[in-house]
C-alpha cells in the first residue's frame, strides 16, 4: 500500500471521537458558521416568485417619493444601459441624479445626452474625484425624495426590484433596504462563475439568514435604498471606502432596522480574472478590519456608551470566524504534518471531500431557498470553487488582515483619493 492509501486505511479506522479531533478546525470554523445555517434556511426559507407576488398584490402599491442615484467615475461605457434598464422597473416616477466624480472620460457627455433624451433628471460633476461617498453627499444635497436608491453605474434590474425594495419602507423603523445581487457575467471566466456561487450563498442566502435575525450589517452599495430622514439621522456617509458597512453599522447605532428584500434582484458585473478578483477582495476585508475594530471598536466593550449586544454579535462573528479563523488555519496545516506526517496529504484530500460534499449540500440548499435553477449550472465548478476559497482566498484574507492590522493597508488604497484618505481620522 502506498502513503495515500495508508493514510485513508488510518482515517477509516478512527473512532468518530477520534475523526472530530482531526478534523476540528472545520468543525470550530465551519459548520457553526457556514453549513448549519444553510442547510436551515434551504429547509425553512423559499422565495415566491416575484411577478406571481405583484399579479397576486394588483398593481404596484404606492410608494414614497423616490430618488435614484448613480456615482461614478469614467463610467461612459455603462451609465446608459444602467438608466434604460431603470426606466423598465414596474413602478416609475421617481428621479434619477448622476454624479460624475472627477471622471476624464465621456461620462458627462453621456449623462447629458440622458437628461436630454428625458430619461435622467439631473447631473452633477466634479473635476477632482472625491469618492462614492462624497459623490453620494453631493446627490442627496440635490435629491427631492424621501426614500435614496443607491444603484452602480454597471448593474441592470429585475422589472420588480425596485417595488420589493421599497415595500419594508412601510414601516417607519425601517432606515434601509438592500436587495439581492447577482452576477451577470458569470459565464465571462471560471472565477466569475465562481463569484455566482459565492453571490448565491454570501448574499442571497446569507442576508436572508441575517435579516431574519436582525443582523443585516452591510446594505451594499451596489443596490441599497435609504430613508432620508435616517441618513440626516448619521449626517450622510461618511469618507473612506467601505462605505456601505460603516453606514449601515452607523444606522444601527441610532435604532434604525435594516431589512432584505431577496426578490429585489440586481445584476452587476463581478471581477473576470484572479488577479482582479484577489485585488477587490483585499480592499474589501481590509475596510472591514478598519470599519469594524478601529472606527467602531468601542461596539465590543461592554462598558462603552455605544455598546449593544446585537452590534457585539456581529463583531465578535466576524472576529472569531473571518479573522480568527483565518490566522488559525495555516496553524492547522502545521499541526497536521507535525502530529500525522505522511498521512497529512490523505487527510486533506477527506476534509476537501467532505467540504466538496457539504457544499453540494449548501448549493443545494441554495437552490431551493431562492428559487433559481442554479443548481445544475454550478455544479461542475463546485470542485474549483471548494479548492479556490480553501487554498487562496483564505490566504489572501489573512495577508488583508495582517496588511490593515499591522499596516494599516486601507490608508494606501487608491480606491478612494489621498486627499479623502487624509480627512479620516480612524
Amino acid at each position: 500500500m502506498n502513503t495515500l492509501e495508508l493514510g485513508f486505511a488510518f482515517l477509516l479506522s478512527q473512532t468518530t471521537l477520534s475523526i472530530m479531533s482531526v478534523f476540528w478546525y472545520t468543525l470550530i470554523f465551519e459548520f457553526p458558521r457556514y453549513i448549519l445555517p444553510f442547510l436551515v434556511a434551504g429547509m425553512v426559507m423559499r422565495s415566491p416568485d416575484a411577478e406571481a407576488l405583484i399579479e397576486e398584490d394588483g398593481t404596484a402599491s404606492e410608494h414614497p417619493s423616490v430618488s435614484v442615484i448613480l456615482v461614478g467615475h469614467n463610467e461612459e461605457d455603462a451609465l446608459e444601459a444602467c438608466v434604460r434598464s431603470l426606466h423598465e422597473q414596474s413602478i416609475q416616477n421617481f428621479e434619477i441624479v448622476i454624479v460624475s466624480d472627477g471622471s476624464t472620460d465621456r461620462m458627462v457627455e453621456v449623462a447629458q445626452s440622458l437628461v436630454k433624451q428625458g430619461l435622467a433628471t439631473k447631473v452633477l460633476s466634479t473635476s477632482l474625484r472625491g469618492g462614492k461617498s462624497s459623490g453620494i453627499n453631493l446627490a442627496c444635497a440635490y435629491a427631492s425624495g424621501d426614500i435614496i436608491i443607491n444603484v452602480d453605474c454597471d448593474c441592470s434590474f429585475d422589472r420588480y426590484a425596485f417595488e420589493y425594495l421599497l415595500r419594508p419602507f412601510s414601516d417607519p423603523a425601517v432606515g434601509a433596504v438592500c436587495g439581492d445581487i447577482a452576477p451577470r457575467n458569470s459565464d465571462a471566466s471560471v472565477i466569475s462563475q465562481f463569484q455566482e456561487i459565492e453571490y448565491l450563498q454570501s448574499i442571497a442566502v446569507g442576508k436572508r439568514i441575517a435579516s431574519a435575525v436582525n443582523q443585516v450589517v452591510c446594505a451594499s452599495g451596489a443596490f441599497s435604498a435609504f430613508r432620508r430622514k435616517a441618513l440626516d439621522d448619521i449626517r450622510g456617509f461618511d469618507v473612506g471606502g467601505g462605505e456601505d458597512l460603516d453606514t449601515t453599522i452607523r444606522l444601527r447605532l441610532k435604532g434604525w432596522r435594516i431589512e432584505y428584500a431577496p426578490e429585489a434582484v440586481c445584476y452587476t458585473d463581478v471581477p473576470t480574472t484572479v488577479y482582479q478578483y484577489i485585488r477587490q477582495r483585499l480592499r474589501w476585508e481590509r475596510d472591514a478590519i478598519w470599519i469594524r475594530y478601529r472606527k467602531h471598536v468601542q461596539l465590543m466593550n461592554p462598558l462603552s456608551p455605544a455598546f449593544r449586544i446585537t452590534e457585539a454579535v456581529h463583531q465578535w462573528d466576524f472576529l472569531l470566524f473571518n479573522v480568527v479563523g483565518a490566522f488559525i488555519f495555516p496553524v492547522y496545516l502545521v499541526w497536521l504534518f507535525i502530529q500525522y506526517g505522511a498521512f497529512t496529504p490523505a487527510i486533506l484530500i477527506a476534509m476537501q471531500i467532505g467540504l466538496l460534499a457539504i457544499d453540494v449540500l449548501i448549493l443545494a440548499a441554495s437552490a431551493w431557498c431562492t428559487g433559481r435553477h442554479v443548481f445544475l449550472r454550478n455544479l461542475l465548478f463546485l470542485p474549483g470553487y471548494s479548492l479556490f476559497m480553501t487554498y487562496v482566498m483564505r490566504p489572501v484574507r489573512l495577508i488583508a488582515y495582517i496588511d490593515e492590522w499591522v499596516f494599516s493597508g486601507s490608508h494606501r488604497d487608491n480606491y478612494t483619493p489621498v486627499k479623502v484618505r487624509m480627512q479620516r481620522p480612524w
